[in-house]
């Protein structure tokens, strides 16, 4: 089974009162969809898909950040980069082809429980955008007791790099899911 972006949307749509746990990264084209296709299915193998829902965006482009808004839609056009990708995807069922990027605005981020950031440089983004929200931002490393950023793949530009990031991603959400969830419920601080 390939997931992609349907997932988030059933999963925003079925909201309703399941608490929405936001995935963030700067441009919303790998890191982050990867992660909330991650989680959700994480949520689905326990049986806890009905209590929260999973959302991804990004914050390039959304004023006050200093860059350009993002510049294709997804993965498919930023060629070495989605062919480092391709086999970590696939191996994964993961099908990001049809995923368009999309920015973080306020609705999203009022509606959220949390909200995961992939880096230091996205939460600072964050914290610039919605200051009043701030104390609903963490940095995804967080949740394994770490403080290491789950780099951009697109700055790197071997296969093996961009395999090891999504791997390592993968590895925080599966083991820091039980701190991720008490995160998401209220129930722990920040580390």
């Amino acid at each position: 089974m390939s997931f992609g972006q349907s997932v988030e949307s059933a999963s925003v749509q079925a909201m309703g009162h399941a608490k929405l746990i936001l995935m963030v990264c700067r441009g919303n084209i790998s890191r982050s969809p990867v992660a909330a296709i991650i989680l959700q299915r994480k949520l689905a193998e326990h049986g806890l898909d009905g209590g929260y829902s999973v959302a991804s965006r990004g914050t390039q482009g959304v004023a006050p950040d200093d860059l350009e808004p993002v510049k294709f839609p997804n993965i498919t056009y930023y060629g070495d980069f989605y062919e480092n990708s391709k086999s970590w995807l696939h191996e994964h069922s993961i099908d990001l082809s049809s995923h368009t990027s999309r920015p973080i605005d306020h609705d999203i981020v009022r509606k959220a429980s949390v909200i995961f950031a992939m880096d230091r440089k996205t939460i600072q983004a964050l914290a610039m955008l919605f200051p009043e929200e701030v104390h609903k931002t963490h940095l995804l490393a967080e949740i394994i007791a770490e403080h290491e950023e789950v780099i951009d793949p697109e700055e790197v530009p071997e296969r093996v790099k961009v395999e090891q990031i999504l791997s390592s991603m993968e590895s925080m959400i599966t083991t820091g899911l039980p701190t991720l969830l008490a995160i998401a419920d209220g129930k722990t601080q920040r580390h």
